[in-house]
């Protein structure tokens, strides 16, 4: 009876050890675990590309930037880009605007006008009347517009020049540019369109 005693305690105690054991090692890779290193990569910094630099070509003394047959033109100061069409046929640029008034101050005449940015937005303008011209169009009655100047960026071509005044609406481009605007600066290639970069002649509306 004694011996039976023996045996059993010494079996109780083999799996109690044994039953330990094993606990301790299912605890162990618990212990173990731990969050991976996140590790940050470096940001690399695009490098800013300046404006390709425009194709340019020698007439007699002067260097004629080559542009296409539309491109960006942006109105000072307010930076209203608009698209414009290039007419070499045009003697005077053009430009669509709404409200136009003429109205006197000191004695001279001026005129008081809106220009439509993309977004709709309208931005009013005052300028001096330089001088008035007669339009004649196919099929309708001439029309009198009203010339003034608007300080201009085209790609790197910043410089004043003379627009008339009128309602555009029905065409593609809310600008034409003419003669005026080309003579001395700008050869067209007619096969063309947006050859400039628009933000090259200054900070554009977006």
């Amino acid at each position: 009876m004694k011996t039976r005693q023996l045996f059993m305690l010494l079996l109780a105690a083999f799996c109690f050890t044994a039953c330990a054991g094993k606990s301790d090692q299912l605890k162990a890779p618990a212990d173990k675990i731990s969050e991976p290193v996140k590790m940050e990569k470096p940001v690399s910094e695009k490098p800013t590309q300046p404006p390709a630099k425009p194709e340019e070509i020698k007439s007699g003394s002067d260097k004629l930037i080559i542009i296409g047959e539309a491109e960006y033109i942006t109105i000072k100061p307010d930076n209203i880009r608009l698209t414009a069409r290039i007419d070499t046929g045009a003697t005077t640029s053009s430009i669509h605007a709404t409200e136009i008034k003429q109205f006197e101050r000191d004695g001279k005449k001026w005129v008081h006008f809106n220009l439509t940015k993309k977004s709709g937005e309208k931005v009013e303008f005052k300028r001096r009347l330089l001088r008035t011209i007669e339009v004649k169009r196919h099929g309708m009655d001439q029309q009198s517009r009203p010339v003034i100047s608007l300080q201009t960026t085209m790609g790197p071509i910043v410089k004043s020049s003379q627009f008339s005044l009128t309602d555009r609406s029905q065409f593609k481009f809310p600008v034409l540019i003419g003669r005026s605007f080309l003579k001395g600066t700008a050869l067209v290639d007619v096969n063309r369109d947006y050859i400039l970069s628009p933000l090259s002649g200054g900070n554009n509306e977006n």
